[in-house]
C-alpha cells in the first residue's frame, strides 16, 4: 500500500475528494451536509466515467468520503474501478456500518486507508457530537474489524467546542485501541456542497492556537498522531499571519460532489460540471482557509523529502500497532 501511495506522490499526481452521496446516519454538530433534503447518490457508471476522466489528467489519488459513503450501494464497485485504474484510494466513514463483513469486503477491494471519524473517548459526548446512539462501541468495533483484516485503520478527530478540553484523554483512548489519530481544523464553509459549521466550529484564534499548541506537545512526547509537525506549526504560522506554505486546492487538490460538480476545493465555490473540465489549472497560492484536507496534502507537494519521511513513519506506526 505505502509503495503505491508514496509512487503516486513521486509523481506528481493530483488529489480528488470525491463526495460519492449526502446521505448520513449521523447529524454531527460540525456538519450540516446531513440537512440536504435532496439526496443523492453517485452511480458506479457515472462515477466511473469521471474516475476515467480525472486517471487521464494526472489524477491519483482519491479520497471516497459523503455524507456516509458506506450508505452508497456502488461503494466497493467504485473502489475496484478506481484501483484498476491505477489510484490510491482512500475512504473517510463514520464507523457506524463496519462489521467484520464489511471490514472484509474493503480488504478484498483493495482501499489504501480507511478513516473513521472519532470526536471523543466519552459515550454520552460522542453521542451528543455526533447524535447517534452507541456510537463509540459501533465505532470501536470498527476499528477492531479493520485491523484484524490488517486494513490501515486512522481516525479523524474534528476539533470542535465540545472536545477541544479533552484532546489528550481521547487521543490516549484510541491509541490504545490500536489506531492513529489525525486531526482537523474546524472550519465554516459555506459556497460549496460540502456544508460544515455550526456552533461548535467556531473556534477565536486564541483557542485554536491552545488546541494546536497542545496537538504539537502530545505529538513530541510519543503519541502516535499523523498530522505531520511541519502543518501543526504551520496552522499556528497562519493564525499569526504568517504562512510559511500555501495551499494547493484548486491547483494540486480537488472536490468532487455527489452532482458531479467540480470544484476548486471545498472552501470555493464556482463547480464546473465533471464532463466540462478542461483540467488547465494555475497555481493560485491560496491562503484564505486552514481545511485540513487541502492544506496538509499541500504541504507534501511542496516537500518530496516530507513524503517519504511521513510514509516512513506511519509504516513504522502501522507495523508496532498490528
Amino acid at each position: 500500500m505505502f509503495k503505491s501511495v508514496v509512487r503516486n506522490f513521486l509523481s506528481n499526481r493530483k488529489v480528488v475528494l470525491f463526495a460519492i452521496n449526502n446521505t448520513c446516519n449521523c447529524k454531527c454538530e460540525m456538519c450540516s451536509i446531513w440537512k440536504d433534503k435532496n439526496k443523492k447518490m453517485v452511480k458506479l457508471e457515472d462515477a466511473k466515467k469521471a474516475l476515467i476522466k480525472l486517471r487521464k489528467n494526472n489524477f491519483g489519488f482519491l479520497q471516497i468520503t459523503g455524507g456516509e459513503p458506506l450508505l452508497n450501494p456502488d461503494v466497493f464497485d467504485i473502489i475496484v474501478c478506481a484501483k484498476k485504474l491505477g489510484f490510491s484510494v482512500f475512504l473517510v466513514t463514520n464507523g457506524t456500518l463496519i462489521n467484520e463483513d464489511i471490514a472484509s469486503k474493503l480488504s478484498g477491494v483493495g482501499v489504501d486507508n480507511v478513516s473513521i471519524s472519532f470526536h471523543h473517548h466519552d459515550r454520552e459526548v460522542f453521542e451528543k457530537i455526533s447524535n447517534h446512539k452507541k456510537i463509540l462501541d459501533k465505532v470501536q468495533n470498527a476499528i477492531k474489524c479493520l485491523n484484524k483484516e490488517k486494513i490501515s485503520v486512522e481516525t479523524m478527530f474534528t476539533l470542535s467546542q465540545f472536545n477541544k478540553n479533552d484532546i489528550e484523554k481521547t487521543v490516549s483512548f484510541i491509541n490504545n485501541l490500536g489506531a492513529r489519530v489525525s486531526f482537523c481544523i474546524p472550519t465554516v464553509v459555506k459556497d460549496t456542497s460540502y456544508c460544515l459549521g455550526g456552533h461548535a466550529a467556531y473556534f477565536t484564534d486564541d483557542e485554536l492556537k491552545d488546541a494546536i499548541l497542545e496537538i504539537i506537545r502530545l505529538k513530541k512526547n510519543g503519541y502516535n498522531i499523523v498530522n505531520n509537525s511541519i502543518f501543526l506549526e504551520d496552522v499556528l504560522n497562519f493564525l499569526n499571519k504568517e504562512p510559511r506554505y500555501y495551499c494547493l486546492g484548486g491547483y494540486k487538490i480537488f472536490y468532487l460532489d455527489w452532482n458531479l460538480n467540480f470544484y476548486p476545493c471545498m472552501f470555493k465555490g464556482n463547480p464546473v460540471n465533471i464532463e466540462d473540465v478542461n483540467f488547465d489549472f494555475n497555481n493560485g497560492k491560496c491562503n484564505k482557509c486552514l481545511l485540513q484536507c487541502f492544506r496538509e496534502p499541500s504541504h507534501f507537494f511542496h516537500s518530496k523529502p516530507l513524503v517519504i519521511k511521513f510514509f516512513f513513519n506511519n509504516l513504522r506506526d502501522y507495523i508496532k500497532f498490528v
